[in-house]
């Protein structure tokens, strides 16, 4: 849904300038020319930009050569604007706009295919020595046409293109044609998108291109088409640098954030989890015990309630580890917590106190209720076949909160359970 909100934004964006083009060319022609070229222009820099900036996300060899490319595009083009008939900036000479153009149209059509050359290379090309080497092309096709005037004339007043104008055309367009062969020969090379932008760049260039090459007069009609066809072109150009520059390393990085995010919360989970329960049993540990304890203890002190303590020890558990070894002892303190959890309330507590001794804190009961608990528990263990057909009994001391201390409250648990331990086992003492 916000990718179709952000297409009929971009679509009704491009249509108003469009609108806003064609009411000027209607006003007056040369504030047609000089809206249409400056906003070329911007896009050519606003390019060059996204490129020089994103550099270190852009791994298209490709992209990244047209993409300063277009900055000397754009620079040319800018002084076309301003040569343009009708500006009054460069006065005594009535060629340089179309010479100009016919200059920047062989620099951009020429990138286009060479930078075909580097597009497979390994090797990420040097953005330093590119822009030198285009500022170098750029000065010497400025001094040619503005200085040493040996850049062929391509528009006559009255009588319109040049011969070298309309071959200058013609061969541009081939040139576009084979960069686009050799862009479909390495379609691979380029996301699906990225792929389809340069492609139809490439197309409104060549019509574009075509359409200058009809033309008698600086202001008219085939004059305005390539206008529109060439800001169709700068635009496709920058929307396949915006999707590999800008918008494909930030979901990149948004992506990976939001995997960090979920490990973070996992690893954060597993923390709570080791501090929480026993890493053995899967109960709440001893430290967490307490934790719950002190809790209902201030909630039962301040509503005059109470809560019983259960200790329950496995008996003889030294004799089962030291004949069946730890293992064996180890899956039965799971078997028998997994009996524990399955007994009790959902709003009481079990966990593992230490060793083989478990603690379960019952809520909203007293002492006989807790007692007929422990018994049931008692011989539910009793007659349950554990692993390797091992029969268990258990010891259970039971005490009721009465306002003293958590440390005070498991001590006396502990030591009716060490009653029953002492007074023959398997039994339950409160």
């Amino acid at each position: 849904m916000k990718n179709r909100y952000i297409k009929i934004i971009n679509t009704t964006f491009i249509t108003i300038i469009l609108i806003i083009l064609y009411l000027s060319s209607l006003y007056n022609y040369l504030l047609f020319h000089t809206i249409a070229e400056i906003f070329s222009v911007c896009i050519a820099f606003t390019i060059f930009v996204l490129t020089w900036n994103s550099n270190s996300y852009l791994k298209n060899n490709y992209l990244i050569l047209i993409g300063i490319s277009y900055f000397f595009i754009g620079v040319i083009d800018l002084f076309h604007t301003m040569s343009y008939k009708g500006m009054q900036i460069f006065k005594g000479y009535d060629y340089y706009a179309n010479q100009l153009w016919i200059a920047a149209r062989y620099f951009e059509s020429a990138m286009l295919l060479i930078s075909f050359i580097y597009i497979k290379s390994k090797k990420k090309v040097n953005i330093y020595i590119t822009f030198t080497i285009c500022t170098i092309f750029t000065t010497l096709i400025m001094l040619s046409i503005f200085v040493w005037k040996i850049f062929p004339v391509c528009f006559v007043e009255g009588i319109g293109l040049t011969p070298f104008k309309k071959y200058s055309e013609y061969i541009i367009c081939i040139i576009l044609m084979t960069a686009i062969v050799v862009l479909t020969k390495n379609k691979d090379t380029f996301e699906g998108k990225v792929y389809r932008f340069i492609f139809l760049s490439m197309v409104c260039t060549i019509i574009s291109e075509f359409a200058f090459t009809i033309y008698i007069d600086n202001y008219g009609l085939s004059n305005l088409v390539g206008h529109y066809f060439k800001i169709f072109s700068f635009y496709l150009i920058y929307k396949s640098i915006i999707v590999k520059g800008i918008q494909e390393p930030y979901e990149v990085i948004f992506r990976e954030m939001k995997i960090t995010e979920q490990k973070l919360f996992e690893h954060n989970c597993i923390l709570k989890d080791q501090a929480t329960v026993d890493g053995l049993t899967g109960l709440f540990n001893h430290r967490h015990l307490y934790e719950c304890l002190e809790e209902e203890a201030k909630i039962c002190s301040s509503i005059d309630s109470t809560f019983v303590v259960m200790l329950l020890d496995i008996d003889h558990f030294k004799n089962i580890n030291d004949t069946w070894g730890h293992i064996i002892g180890d899956k039965i303190l799971k078997e028998l917590s997994q009996v524990l959890k399955e007994n009790v309330r959902s709003n009481d507590i079990v966990g593992r106190y230490g060793g083989e001794e478990f603690l379960i804190k019952l809520t909203e009961t007293n002492l006989n209720k807790a007692f007929e608990f422990a018994e049931k528990i008692r011989q539910a263990i009793e007659l349950k076949e554990f692993t390797e057909g091992i029969h268990l009994t258990v010891s259970i001391g039971i005490e009721i909160y009465k306002g003293e201390s958590i440390s005070e409250l498991v001590g006396k648990a502990d030591n009716k359970l060490y009653i029953a331990k002492n007074s023959g086992r398997n039994k339950t003492v409160m």
